[in-house]
């Protein structure tokens, strides 16, 4: 019976961890260069459908964006673009 519960436990944890998932995404943009650039880019991004936060830095030029697993780099990227001609760059990404 122990073995049972803790079955149904793992599996339950393996459902709730893949309805959830989630990545973080580091995007460098270059041409980021006032204070009103980190807020036209954290619009723009909101705007993604699945973008679920979002860290802009004017002093390190970069955005760290958590997203749904299902969003894909190019819909981060043309955001980005579409906020005022930024080009974004990945730098880095983490899946949970």
């Amino acid at each position: 019976m122990k073995s049972l519960g803790l079955t149904v436990f793992l599996v339950l944890a393996i459902l709730v961890s893949q309805a959830m998932a989630t990545r973080v995404w580091v995007i460098d943009v270059e041409g980021m260069t006032c204070k009103l650039c980190p807020i036209a880019i954290k619009k723009s991004l909101s705007k993604v459908k699945g973008v679920k936060w979002i860290k802009t830095s004017l002093q390190n030029r970069i955005a760290v964006v958590v997203t749904k697993d299902e969003i894909s780099e190019e819909a981060l990227l043309e955001a980005i673009s579409r906020a005022g001609g930024y080009k974004g760059k990945v730098i880095g990404k983490t899946h949970f």
